[in-house]
């Protein structure tokens, strides 16, 4: 899928403030981040995102979550 496709998805779930949300808008900026078609510093910003959902969210099941999300 193109990156600028996983861009757009998560800002959409970005915009809803719901933990499974934000799982999925972290994986999908993830995936982004894998992206050779995006430069060095896309790619950080899109890992500085993820990042920070992390941190942002109160619940420690939301990096279980991801981490089981992702490996698929």
């Amino acid at each position: 899928m193109h990156p600028a496709s996983l861009l757009v998805a998560a800002l959409v779930m970005l915009g809803r403030p719901f933990t499974r949300n934000r799982i999925t808008a972290a994986m999908l900026l993830a995936r982004a981040a894998q992206s050779s078609e995006l430069s060095p510093a896309e790619r950080e910003a899109c890992l500085s995102l993820v990042d920070e959902l992390e941190l942002r969210n109160d619940e420690a099941s939301f990096a279980n979550a991801f981490n089981k999300a992702a490996a698929f």
